[in-house]
């Protein structure tokens, strides 16, 4: 299939490779499918009129032609698959494409995959091509091994991970199915995470060769090594799922098992392609040899409108951002500034997704992630802006006129900020079993109780409070929602500092008396509200303070010396760079999904949540081992935000990874939310 018509082939691009490759992965198909589809491709580039009697055989099921992955001439008795059925080997001998034949007669050797891994022997070597653009030519197949590996291990252990979740499903212990216990689910839901990750990994890599990205070499290595990781720890939590059952080899499972560590395994240590992706991306390997990508239709850029949007940010930020307001530059809600709020609104740059009605231009998803970026880049937070306009879209939904009247002009014209009062010291995440009441009295509310992690509460101008109304119902039914000025007497803000430099607030409401007019939809209906306003939450995802964190520890890694030179230059120092790199790139192909999804508007409850804890748990992990790899001078504290450089960054980092986990929801509700949507498994919590 990925051979030219010219030479009697399907002219498949490198996507459609790439996706037959995951469907043989998923059924563990019994052929050298990947190693044939690129031999052919060879054999069609450099093999003039010895390939025909070949690609004939090819085509008809009647020859079996495999690829040797390692150098003939350095490594003549390298194990290749499928050498023990192959009739001929296509491989690198030197400065040679050569053509190795002599009949299937590779003994074949007891494996951990059970495949026909063997050395071949040939009896007779024809040199196809020579010279340097043979070498590249064949270099070029290497990388699209690498991918279409990738891809293969993928659609393997996300099976894996179904035949897992049904058997979860339908095993019975303690009276429940297995699947509803957490310690069942939830690794099963960080692996369904990571391999969708791989999947779309994969795919950015191939978007990337066709788009001829900077960054393509870097991210083919990336998706194999990542994929390979994935993989392993999936069909070995598959495989645990089953008990002692899964060691039988009566059971599907240990072929998944042995097979996803196998298939990646012939390419050698994992941790020489780490070596790879650093010398791609930091080193002098800049001019690889990449794969034919044909025709590529799937997209990983944001649009052009979504650039124009980012230029016009871009622009507004370098004209507006003086040295004091650089300075005032916060992550947190610290780095809000009344001012510049204001000029963001007069540019068109504060609520461009709003409604037209309400003074908005309507824009789409991928213009927002867009502009988002560009605040990253300048270090200008958006957390008032993404929580005022999350409150503010709910008050257009479920607010009286009379409330839109009054808080939305000043809220779009950038004078007011909205804060939320959920979280009670008692609820947790189980923000329905609030206890702060709100007690009618004619036209009037009566509110007392207190509430958690209210941040902003010391900077905005409302806050969004979650009341109960209603105490004899079942707890989701006795709730309202009220908007209430925080200027309103009886309303105390005491501040909570934490971990990574962020103020938040604990609120405290005493006869608090607001008007009627500041209800937010129907009394007692407050669940409805409240599911609308999580319903518009972006999932936070944390890629790209992932990404801040890695830049600055290879800047701290070119000048801070280690045995006399840069620390870049030490392999140790490379491949755990490399990997924070890995973990970075598998959070933003999720985060791409997730943006996708809610931009076509897809039914897919799984992708948000899997994005946030994919993003999540590489930032935890890369922060812990940057810290241990850059210190001591990762003990040093920096500023907050975008000030802190170098292995301060790291440090900051560290702190902020930490509540990453806490934010936007818990890293165990993502899993519970992953478990069910993506994998099927019954509901672990009641």
């Amino acid at each position: 299939m990925r051979a030219p018509e010219s030479a009697g082939g399907g002219g498949a691009s490198l996507l459609d490779a790439a996706i037959v490759a995951e469907e043989a992965g998923r059924r563990l198909a019994s052929a050298p499918l990947i190693e044939a589809m690129i031999a052919a491709r060879l054999l069609a580039a450099c093999g003039g009129a010895i390939a025909g009697p070949w690609l004939e055989g090819l085509r008809d099921g009647s020859s079996v032609v495999t690829l040797a992955l390692r150098d003939f001439s350095a490594e003549p008795d390298q194990f290749v698959p499928a050498g023990a059925v192959a009739d001929a080997v296509v491989a690198r001998a030197g400065g040679d494409v050569v053509l190795a034949t002599g009949g299937a007669g590779g003994i074949a050797v007891q494996n951990l995959g059970s495949g026909p891994l063997a050395p071949f022997v040939p009896g007779k070597i024809v040199v196809l091509a020579s010279g340097d653009e043979a070498v590249r030519t064949f270099a070029a197949a290497l990388e699209e091994w690498k991918l279409l590996t990738a891809a293969a291990v993928s659609g393997l252990a996300r099976e894996a991970l179904e035949i897992a979740a049904r058997y979860a499903t339908e095993r019975v212990q303690f009276d429940r199915p297995i699947g509803t216990f957490q310690g069942i689910a939830h690794p099963l839901a960080e692996s369904a995470s990571d391999i969708e990750a791989a999947r779309w990994l994969t795919r950015k890599a191939v978007w990337a060769i066709a788009r001829g990205e900077s960054n393509a070499a870097a991210l083919v290595s990336t998706s194999f090594v990542w994929a390979a990781q994935a993989a392993s720890k999936a069909v070995a939590r598959a495989l645990h799922t089953h008990g002692g059952y899964g060691l039988s080899l009566e059971y599907d499972i240990q072929l998944y098992h042995r097979r996803g560590k196998a298939w990646p395994l012939v390419w050698g240590d994992p941790e020489e392609e780490l070596l790879r992706v650093a010398d791609r991306l930091w080193g002098t390997e800049n001019d690889v040899a990449l794969p034919d990508r044909g025709a590529v239709s799937l997209d990983f850029g944001l649009g052009d409108e979504a650039d124009t949007l980012a230029d016009e940010a871009t622009a507004f930020f370098e004209a507006h951002l003086t040295d004091e307001l650089r300075e005032h530059a916060h992550f947190a809600w610290e780095g809000h500034h009344p001012g510049l709020q204001r000029e963001l609104a007069e540019a068109g740059l504060l609520y461009p997704a709003w409604p037209r009605e309400y003074g908005g231009q309507e824009r789409g998803p991928c213009e927002m992630a867009a502009l988002s970026r560009v605040f990253h880049d300048f270090g200008w937070t958006r957390m008032a802006i993404s929580t005022t306009s999350m409150v503010a879209q709910t008050v257009m939904r479920f607010g009286s006129d009379a409330l839109k009247n009054e808080v939305l002009p000043r809220i779009g014209a950038g004078d007011a900020i909205c804060s939320m009062g959920l979280t009670e010291p008692e609820s947790g995440s189980d923000v329905a079993a609030a206890r702060t009441r709100a007690i009618r009295n004619d036209e009037d509310w009566r509110i007392d109780g207190q509430k958690m992690f209210t941040s902003g509460a010391n900077l905005g101008q409302y806050v969004f409070l979650l009341t109960r109304t209603d105490s004899e119902v079942a707890k989701h039914q006795g709730l309202t929602m009220f908007l209430v000025p925080l200027d309103i007497p009886g309303i105390e803000v005491r501040p909570f500092e934490t971990l990574s430099d962020e103020q938040t607030n604990v609120t405290f409401y005493s006869d608090v008396r607001v008007p009627d007019r500041y209800r937010v939809g129907e009394v007692d209906g407050g669940w409805a509200v409240l599911t609308y306003l999580l319903e518009l939450e972006h999932v936070a995802a944390f890629e790209p303070q992932q990404r801040r964190m890695l830049d600055e520890a290879v800047t701290w890694a070119r000048s801070a010396m280690r045995g006399g030179s840069p620390a870049l230059d030490q392999p140790r120092t490379r491949v755990r760079l490399a990997q924070a790199a890995v973990r970075t790139e598998a959070s933003a192909a999720l985060g791409a999904r997730s943006l996708f999804v809610g931009a076509e508007g897809i039914d897919d409850p799984a992708a948000g949540p899997m994005a946030k804890l994919a993003s999540t748990d590489g930032f935890i992990r890369s922060a812990a081992d940057l810290m241990d790899l850059c210190a001591p001078d990762s003990l040093i504290r920096g500023p907050a935000g975008g000030g802190a450089s170098g292995a301060s960054a790291v440090e900051f980092g560290y702190r902020l990874s930490t509540a990453t986990s806490i934010y936007g929801g818990t890293s165990e509700i993502m899993k519970s939310i992953v478990a069910q949507a993506s994998l099927g498994l019954p509901r672990s919590r009641s």
